[in-house]
C-alpha cells in the first residue's frame, strides 16, 4: 500500500521493476499488485514526490510511504488568477515552508511566517489571538495605504488572519515585485500573500484526520518590580540630598526619615510591613488549546474538503483570553465535461471577552499597598493619590465576540470549439460582525459606566477571468489572463453609551438608567472597479516574457483622476539550456528580470471635503436649539494615483545534481505623488490638505539557499537558511527652500528628512550625566544628562538635535535545520533581525514621573539611574527633570530560538495492519525558548521596554497528536 506525507492513501502512483518496463499503478485505495523476482528492487514515483527505490526482499504485503519533494512542490505556485510553474516565472514570488512549522503551536497561520520568507516582515505578538504586523520589502509611502494584501482562494480578504485556522490552509506564496503583483493594481502596492485552502484530492476515499495540542505559556523574559526593600531604597535614592551625607552622599543620614513624605495610605503599608507584588497578582498560567477535525475525499467528478476547529488560549495577563470556532466546507464538482462548479466558504466566531488590569498602575503602584481591604473588598485608590485601583478593570462584565462569514462560488466553463479558452466567474463574499458590551460599576470614577457597540462590516467581489493556453510547434506557449472585476466594501457601527448610574444589576442591558448618554454611529462606503490584462510567453522553456496592463478606478480619489494605469513587464532566461553552459557545475540557472508600476490607495474621502455638525446654538430668549454644520477639511478634485515604478534582477539557481537550490534578487524602487497632508496658511480657514509630493527611494537584497546537506542510510539532514536587506530614503518632499542654502529644506515637525529613512530618529546627543562637582547649565542638574551643543552657540536648543539613527533595521536571517531518521524527524528554527550600525533602535525611557508621583511610584529592579553612588548609569536621577530631557534609545538586535520541533511517526506497517489507522504522528514543541539580545526590557521583536505599560512575548511548550484514518 502506497500512502502520501499524512497517512493518505495515494491512487496513481507508478510502481515499476527496477531495470524493466515491467510495472503498474495503484488503486484508489493506494493498494497495488506487481509479480516480481525473490529480491527484486520496486521504484516507486509521484508527481510532487520523491522517487522512492524499495528492496522487496521477502516483504508480502509492501507499505511504502511517500515523501514530499521540496524542490518539485515549488513546480507550481498561485499567482494572481491563476497558477504558474515556478520555472516560467518572471517576477520574485516565494512559496512559503508552511510544513515545517505544522507542529508549532501558532495560533495565526502568520506565526509560520515569522522570518522564514526574505523580504516578508511578521512582528511578535504579546496577547492572546492577536494578529501581527506584516509588511513586505519594507515602506515606500508617508501617509497612503500600507497594508499587505491578502488573497484567499482567490478573493481578496478583508478580515484577520486570526480568522483562518491554520490547519485548513495547503500553501502560502508571496507576491513581492511589481510584475508578479501588477495583476492585482493598486491594492497590491505594500506585496500580496496568496493563501490557498485545502481541497479533496483527486479519487480518493474519505480520510479523516485529527489534530490536538496542548501548549503552555509563560514570559520569555519578566523585569522584576521592585520590592519593598527596593522601593524604600528607590525613595532614599530620590532624596539623596537629604538621605546621605554630604560631600560625597554616599554616608546613610541617620536623621533621615524614608516615610516621612509618605501619604497616609503608603504610610500605613511602611509601617504594617506590607510587600504586595502587584505583578503577581495581575498574571497566571497560560496555555493554548487547539483541536482540529477533517475529512477530504474525492471521486471521479467530486471533491470536498470539510473541516471543523477549536482554539482555546489563556494568556500570561490576567483576562487576556481568546477563544475561537472555525468550521470550513470547500467543494468542487465537475458537472459536465466544460462545466466545473465549486463553492469555498467557512465560518470564524471569536470571543475576546474580559478586561486585562491596567498594566501602566500593575507596575508603578507601591508594594506597601494592597488592591483589597482586609475583609476581600476593592480599594478604589489604593495608594491614597487619584489614580484608581488597577484591578478594577477586570470586574467588568465585558462580552467581545467577532464573527466572520466568508464564501466564494465560483463556475469554470471550457468554451466549445476554442481549445485552451476558458472562462471563470468568482463571486466571493465577507461579512464580519462584532459586539462589544461592557458593564463596570467601578467606571467612570467610580460612578458606574456601560455601553454596547455593534460593528459591521460586508465586502462582496466579482471577478470575470477568462484564460487561453496554447502550445505551438512544442516550442511555443502562450498563456493570456483576462480580467474584468469589480469590488465593494460597506461599514457600520452604533455606539451607546452611559455613566453615571445608581444602579448597574442589569449591566449593559438597560443603558437607559445611565445619567449621562451618548449615541455614536457611523457608516461609510468604498468601491473599486478594475480591468486587467496578463500575457505570459514561453519559447522551448527557455526564454519567457510577462507582460501585464492594470486599469484600476478607486471611488476614494478625486473626480479629475478616479483611474490609474499600471503597466509591468518581466523577462526570464534559463541560461543553464544555453550550449555553453554544459559544463557547468550549477545544473539550473535562471535570469529574471522585471519592471513595473503600482499604484497606492488613499483613506476613502481625503479628496473631498468634509462635514461635522457644528456645536448647538440657542438663538433668543428661549428660543430653539439649532445645529449647524461645518466644513473641516478642504477638497481637492487634483488629488492623484501615489505610484511605486520598480525594478527587479533574480537568480534561480541549483547545483550538486540539485541537492542545493536558492534564489538571490535585487530590487530598488521609487514612488511618486506622495499623498500627503500638507500645512497650509490658516488665513484659508484650514490647516491642512491633502495632496501629491515628493518621492522615495527603496532598495533591497534577499537571497536563499536551501539542501540535503547529508543523506546517507535512514539519516537525513536537510536545511534552508534566508537573509535579506532593506533600505528607503526620502529623496524630496515640498520643493521648498525656505531658509535659501540650496537645498531641499527637511519637514523637522513631522520628523522626515532629506537623504534619510522614514522612521529616523532626530533628537538629542548626550554628553554623560552631569556629576557632584560639577557646573550645570542652566535648566539642567546635578544628576541629568548634559546635551551635546552641536553648533557651538553656548546654547542648548532645538537646534542642536542630529540624526542619532533610524527605527528601520540593517538586516534579518532565518536558520531551519532539519534532521530524519527513520520515523523520527527533529527541526529547529532560529530567527533573528539585526540592526547594524545605528540601526533598529527603539526608545527605551523609563517614566520615573516627578515629585510625589515620583516618590509613590515603583520601578523595575532595571532601571539603571544616577545617584552619587551610581555615576556611570544610563539614566538621569529620579527627581531631577531637565529642561530638555535626553532619550535613550536602544538596540533592539537579537537572535531568537523560535521553533523547535521532535516529531515521531509510527511505522506505517504498524498503523496500518495492526491499529487499522493510515497514520500516527507523536510529537513535542517548544516556540521561543531562547532570545539573545542586549535589550532591557520586555522584548526587543516588540519594541516594549521598561515603559510601566509593556508586555511580555510568550514561550511555550507543547505535545500533539495527528491521527489519520
Amino acid at each position: 500500500m502506497i500512502t502520501d506525507e499524512n497517512g493518505d492513501p495515494m491512487p496513481g502512483a507508478t510502481i515499476t521493476l527496477a531495470n524493466s518496463t515491467q510495472g503498474t499503478v495503484s488503486d484508489i485505495d493506494g493498494k497495488f499488485s506487481l509479480d516480481v523476482p525473490v529480491g527484486a528492487t520496486l521504484v516507486v514515483s509521484f508527481i510532487g514526490y520523491t522517487t522512492k527505490r524499495i528492496e522487496v526482499g521477502n516483504q508480502t504485503p509492501i507499505n511504502i510511504l511517500m515523501e514530499l519533494d521540496d524542490t518539485s512542490l515549488e513546480e507550481v505556485v498561485v499567482v494572481g488568477y491563476g497558477t504558474q510553474k515556478k520555472r516560467d516565472v518572471t517576477g520574485s514570488v516565494v512559496r512559503a515552508d508552511i510544513e515545517a512549522f505544522r507542529e508549532s503551536p501558532n495560533v495565526n497561520i502568520a506565526q509560520s511566517l515569522q522570518g522564514s520568507v526574505p523580504g516578508l516582515n511578521v512582528g511578535q505578538v504579546n496577547r492572546a489571538g492577536q494578529n501581527p504586523s506584516i509588511s513586505v520589502r519594507g515602506r515606500t509611502t508617508l501617509s497612503g495605504n500600507q497594508n499587505v494584501l491578502i488573497v484567499v482562494d482567490g478573493i481578496i480578504f478583508t478580515g484577520n488572519l486570526a480568522d483562518l485556522n491554520p490547519a485548513d490552509i495547503e500553501s502560502i506564496d508571496v507576491l513581492k515585485d511589481a510584475s508578479s503583483m501588477a495583476i492585482f493594481g493598486a491594492q497590491a502596492a505594500n506585496g500580496v500573500i496568496m493563501i490557498t485552502t485545502k481541497g479533496g484530492k483527486m479519487e480518493q476515499k474519505p480520510v479523516f484526520n485529527y489534530t490536538g495540542t496542548v501548549t503552555t505559556q509563560s514570559p520569555t523574559s519578566r523585569p522584576e518590580l521592585m520590592d519593598r526593600e527596593g522601593f524604600l531604597q528607590k525613595v532614599r535614592d530620590q532624596d539623596w540630598p537629604q538621605a546621605y551625607l554630604a560631600p560625597d552622599y554616599t554616608q546613610p543620614n541617620p536623621d533621615y526619615d524614608v516615610a516621612a513624605l509618605f501619604e497616609p495610605a503608603v504610610y500605613a503599608g511602611y509601617e504594617n510591613g506590607t510587600d504586595f507584588d502587584w505583578w503577581d497578582a495581575a498574571t497566571q498560567t497560560g496555555f493554548i488549546n487547539n483541536h482540529n477535525l477533517s475529512v477530504r475525499g474525492a471521486s471521479e467528478a467530486t471533491s470536498y474538503f470539510i473541516s471543523t476547529g477549536y482554539t482555546k488560549q489563556k494568556g500570561y495577563i490576567m483576562n487576556d483570553q481568546y477563544e475561537r470556532v472555525t468550521a470550513r466546507i470547500n467543494l468542487d464538482h465537475q458537472i459536465l465535461d466544460w462545466f466545473r462548479f465549486g463553492v469555498q466558504t467557512f465560518g470564524s466566531f471569536a470571543d475576546n471577552s474580559g478586561e486585562i488590569p491596567a498594566l501602566s498602575q500593575i507596575t508603578t503602584m507601591p508594594p506597601l499597598v494592597t488592591p483589597y481591604d482586609e475583609e476581600g473588598n476593592v480599594i478604589l485608590n489604593p495608594d491614597g493619590a487619584i489614580r484608581a485601583n488597577p484591578f478594577l478593570s477586570p470586574l467588568s462584565n465585558d462580552f467581545d465576540k467577532n464573527n466572520n462569514l466568508f464564501a466564494n462560488v465560483y463556475m469554470d466553463l471550457e468554451i466549445p470549439f476554442i481549445e485552451g479558452l476558458k472562462y471563470r466567474v468568482n463571486f466571493g463574499n465577507n461579512y464580519s460582525w462584532r459586539r462589544h458590551y461592557r458593564s463596570n460599576v467601578y467606571g467612570a470614577g467610580a460612578a458606574g459606566e456601560a455601553f454596547k457597540r455593534n460593528y459591521n462590516a460586508y465586502d462582496w467581489t466579482l471577478d470575470n477571468i477568462l484564460t487561453y493556453r496554447k502550445s505551438f510547434n512544442n516550442n511555443h506557449n502562450i498563456d493570456l489572463t483576462m480580467v474584468v472585476g469589480r469590488r465593494e466594501l460597506k461599514y457600520e457601527s452604533t455606539q451607546a453609551n452611559g455613566t453615571n448610574y445608581s444602579n448597574l444589576s442589569l449591566g449593559y442591558n438597560d443603558l437607559s438608567l445611565g445619567q449621562l448618554q451618548l449615541i455614536n454611529s457611523t457608516a461609510w462606503d468604498e468601491s473599486y472597479v478594475y480591468q486587467t490584462v496578463r500575457a505570459n510567453y514561453d519559447f522551448s522553456d527557455k526564454y519567457m516574457i510577462t507582460a501585464t496592463v492594470r486599469r484600476d478606478g478607486f471611488s476614494g480619489f478625486s473626480k479629475n483622476n478616479k483611474f490609474g494605469i499600471f503597466p509591468s513587464l518581466g523577462l526570464g532566461w534559463v541560461i543553464s539550456e544555453e550550449g555553453f553552459m554544459k559544463e557547468s557545475v550549477l545544473n539550473y540557472l535562471k535570469f529574471r528580470g522585471s519592471y513595473g508600476a503600482n499604484g497606492n490607495l488613499t483613506s476613502r474621502y481625503s479628496s473631498l471635503a468634509r462635514v461635522s455638525i457644528y456645536p448647538a446654538y440657542v438663538f433668543g430668549n428661549g428660543g430653539s436649539t439649532v445645529f449647524g454644520q461645518t466644513v473641516n477639511t478642504l477638497a481637492n478634485s487634483n488629488l492623484a494615483w501615489e505610484t511605486t515604478t520598480g525594478f527587479n534582477f533574480g537568480f534561480d539557481f541549483s547545483f550538486l545534481q540539485d541537492r542545493f537550490t536558492g534564489t538571490l534578487d535585487y530590487y530598488q524602487n521609487t514612488t511618486n505623488d506622495l499623498l500627503y497632508n500638507i500645512n497650509i496658511p490658516e488665513v484659508t480657514g484650514f490647516s491642512s490638505i491633502s495632496t501629491n509630493v515628493g518621492e522615495i527611494a527603496n532598495r533591497g537584497i534577499e537571497f536563499v539557499l536551501r539542501g540535503e546537506v547529508i543523506e546517507k542510510g535512514d539519516f537525513k539532514w536537510n536545511a534552508s537558511f534566508n537573509i535579506a536587506s532593506n533600505r528607503n530614503r526620502i529623496v524630496s518632499l515640498l520643493g521648498q527652500d525656505a531658509d535659501g542654502d540650496g537645498k531641499e529644506d527637511d519637514l523637522i515637525g513631522s520628523g522626515l528628512f532629506i537623504g534619510e529613512s522614514i522612521n529616523s530618529i532626530y533628537n538629542y546627543e548626550s554628553a554623560g550625566i552631569i556629576q557632584l562637582g560639577e557646573e550645570a547649565p542652566s535648566g539642567f542638574f546635578v544628576g541629568t544628562h548634559r546635551i551635546v551643543d552641536q553648533n557651538d552657540d553656548g546654547t542648548i536648543d532645538a537646534l542642536d538635535r542630529v540624526i542619532r539613527g533610524r527605527e528601520e533595521p540593517a538586516y534579518n536571517f532565518g536558520l531551519m535545520n532539519e534532521f530524519n531518521y527513520k520515523d523520527f524527524t527533529f527541526r529547529f528554527f532560529i530567527n533573528s533581525i539585526q540592526g547594524g550600525k545605528n540601526g533598529y533602535l527603539g526608545l527605551n525611557n523609563p517614566n520615573f514621573g516627578q515629585s510625589d508621583n515620583a516618590r509613590r511610584n515603583n520601578m523595575f529592579v532595571d532601571y539603571d539611574y544616577w545617584t552619587p553612588a551610581n555615576p556611570n548609569a544610563r539614566y538621569r536621577g529620579q527627581d531631577q527633570v531637565a529642561g530638555i530631557e535626553y532619550q535613550y534609545y536602544g538596540d533592539r538586535s537579537f537572535v531568537r530560538l523560535q521553533d523547535v520541533t521532535l516529531a515521531y511517526k509510527l511505522n506505517n506497517s504498524l498503523v496500518v495492519d495492526k491499529l487499522g489507522l493510515q497514520g500516527v504522528k507523536f510529537f513535542v514543541s517548544g516556540k521561543n525558548l531562547a532570545t539573545w539580545t542586549s535589550w532591557e526590557g520586555w522584548d526587543p521583536e516588540t519594541g516594549s521596554g521598561l515603559e510601566p505599560s509593556g508586555l511580555p512575548v510568550m514561550k511555550g511548550y507543547s505535545i500533539g497528536l495527528d491521527v489519520s484514518f
